[in-house]
């Protein structure tokens, strides 16, 4: 009798159990890699743990550990005091924001999809939570690309919305985060040039919100312009062109090469932006329609155009336009062939940098990288799909 029972509120209730039994499939997938230690982890995340730890927790706060931005590092200062291991620390506070981006990408897609919304919206935080980058950049990794990613998706989310306000303050907290953020500006440049619908001075709203995030180091004798320091000191830290993203310039240097790139960095960065440019005026002679759907494949081929061009792309710098490709499958079911690619390439240099494969970035990637690309401009933005 309980069974039938079961059974019946199972099959009443398929999404709430279908959403139940992802959820705690991907904790378990989460739990065991528990106690993996990358790279990253062994030689900055834990040794700046301790130092904050050992300086005493949020008094570290007036001084610069490692290159944590200022409200990162009052996040971990905050979990030191806490009776836990600090690489689980890292971990949890990086896999809560899987479940927000998870929740977050579901409601996107929810919000501005035609027919069979709420399934869609289920697969497509399915999609996330058990999307092997997902889970390897959080729960092996340690890292916290998903904090900065769920921030920017729900900016997105306002401006289709055309709540302007609310999506330039989501954008502050993303670029409170990380630096990475940056991947999505040319897009809110694009947005302000095409609707005209808020001023220009909305960008500030950007750098005040950075300050108010920061107000605890600041507090502890921190400058205003220290904020914003540590992001213009992480732009020089890796001199190489590349650092195993397969992206445009591995057809000049070798990845992790640091010679003769000091030049071509300063070329590369005015190049991406000439490229950015003429995307622009593509979009904007073209007419496109607006709607949330071709904002949100703009989106996508703006940020990937970043980080395909840019000089010193790390392999997680994917992480934003990888997500949206999840969104962009649901609504064109076409772009399966684009995607699998994507992420297997994706996949490969995870694998190299956590697990010492062979498989680096290579030229071989940059060509498929590169037809990848390709293939989304023609059907994202193809005359009949627009």
């Amino acid at each position: 009798m309980a069974e039938r029972k079961l059974l019946h509120f199972i099959e009443k209730h398929l999404d709430v159990a279908a959403a139940a039994a992802i959820t705690l499939l991907s904790m378990l997938i989460r739990y065991g890699l528990r106690d993996i230690v990358s790279g990253d982890a062994d030689l900055c995340l834990l040794p700046w743990h301790d130092e904050i730890k050992n300086g005493g927790g949020l008094k570290m706060l007036g001084q610069q550990v490692g290159n944590y931005n200022i409200l990162y590092q009052t996040l971990i200062a905050i979990l030191t005091y806490l009776p836990i291991k600090p690489l689980y620390a890292y971990k949890i506070l990086s896999i809560f924001f899987d479940y927000c981006l998870a929740l977050t990408t579901g409601s996107l897609v929810y919000q501005f999809s035609d027919g069979n919304r709420k399934w869609k919206g289920i697969f497509a935080y399915a999609a996330v939570i058990l999307s092997p980058i997902v889970i390897l950049n959080s729960s092996a990794w340690a890292q916290c690309d998903s904090i900065y990613v769920c921030f920017i998706l729900l900016a997105l989310i306002m401006l289709c919305r055309q709540k302007y306000m609310p999506a330039f303050l989501f954008l502050g907290v993303a670029f409170s985060f990380k630096l990475q953020a940056m991947f999505i500006l040319p897009f809110f440049l694009f947005v302000y040039f095409w609707r005209k619908r808020f001023s220009v001075l909305y960008f500030l709203i950007i750098p005040v919100v950075m300050c108010v995030l920061s107000l605890a180091g600041v507090v502890m004798g921190r400058s205003f312009r220290d904020i914003f320091n540590i992001y213009f000191e992480q732009t020089g830290e890796y001199p190489a062109m590349v650092l195993n993203y397969p992206s445009v310039w591995l057809f000049f240097v070798k990845s992790e090469v640091e010679d003769s790139t000091v030049v071509l960095r300063e070329a590369g960065i005015w190049f991406t932006a000439a490229v950015l440019l003429l995307i622009m005026v593509f979009f904007l002679l073209k007419k496109i329609e607006w709607n949330p759907r071709n904002l949100i494949y703009i989106a996508f081929f703006l940020s990937y155009t970043c980080v395909l061009f840019l000089p010193a792309m790390h392999e997680r710098y994917g992480y934003l336009y990888e997500i949206l490709a999840i969104v962009i499958l649901i609504w064109k079911k076409e772009t399966a062939v684009l995607l699998v690619p994507m992420y297997s390439m994706t996949l490969l240099t995870y694998a190299f940098f956590l697990y010492d494969t062979d498989t680096p970035a290579s030229v071989v990637m940059t060509l498929v990288n590169l037809a990848v690309y390709m293939g989304y401009l023609f059907l994202l933005f193809h005359k009949k799909n627009t």
